[in-house]
């Protein structure tokens, strides 16, 4: 009987699994990073305040989306389509609980942090961001899962958003003391890795492919512009009765 050999991948096609790949492992590092010591902070009961049930069903969804994209983007390395897009139905069922419970727990923590630091709850325009662009891109991703070039590529502009979040956790406090409280500065300390991986993703399109895709330069577009925005709102006078009138819509802390 003869031999069966893979498929032969293209070159297009190592670059795609190498340049995902990396993607990974940069934003597994921004979490373990970001997250890690805090998480092992309120392990030892050195939290700043008891986790509610709506952070612990975040905290674990978040998680669990990390884990998912891993799967998947190592299914495709290993050949296992078939079973990479049984798994990708988990992705529809995440989303809506994401969303849900992302909002309960940010608007939780702004009314923690407002008692003890008037004024910090401008901050909420910053989660607004990038679980708005997490759900506008992985859900356009899902929608375009018959295309594969688009697909991934929605999904990594999503999950760069989170992975930026993360790593903002890291660049902040080293970067925010050099560079004062302005707009211009928070453009650099918080949203520094969330504007590289998404600057990554054209600049691979165009050097891997002679092009940037569609989806990709919207995408990227929209993100960076965005964060821009953002920087622009958190200082601006009429948000912060905005974002108080909002969180206040939420249950918060007893």
């Amino acid at each position: 009987m003869p031999a069966t050999h893979a498929p032969r991948l293209s070159l297009t096609q190592r670059r795609d699994r190498a340049f995902f790949l990396a993607f990974l492992l940069v934003g597994v590092l921004g979490v373990v990073l970001g997250f890690v010591p805090p998480s092992w902070a309120r392990f030892q009961g050195r939290a700043d305040y008891p986790a509610p049930i709506q952070l612990q069903i975040h905290a674990g969804l978040f998680l669990a989306w990390v884990l998912l994209l891993a799967a998947q983007i190592l299914l495709v390395r290993r050949g296992q389509v078939a079973l990479h897009r049984r798994l990708g139905v988990l992705a529809v069922a995440m989303l809506p609980a994401m969303f849900v419970s992302s909002l309960f727990a940010e608007t939780y923590g702004e009314q923690f942090y407002a008692r003890h630091d008037p004024g910090s709850e401008r901050f909420f325009i910053v989660p607004i961001y990038s679980l708005g662009l997490f759900m506008l891109f992985t859900g356009w991703g899902l929608l375009r899962r018959t295309v594969p070039a688009d697909h991934k590529r929605l999904i990594y502009l999503g999950t760069a958003v989170l992975f930026g979040a993360a790593w903002s956790r890291v660049t902040s406090p080293l970067l925010a003391p050099l560079l004062g409280g302005n707009a211009p500065g928070m453009m650099i300390h918080h949203f520094l890795m969330n504007n590289l991986l998404l600057l990554a993703l054209p600049l691979y399109d165009g050097w891997a492919g002679g092009r940037v895709r569609r989806v990709t330069a919207i995408g990227a577009t929209m993100g960076l512009a965005g964060a821009a925005a953002v920087c622009w709102i958190f200082y601006a006078p009429w948000w912060l009765p905005v974002t108080r009138a909002i969180i206040v819509l939420f249950p918060g802390p007893a």
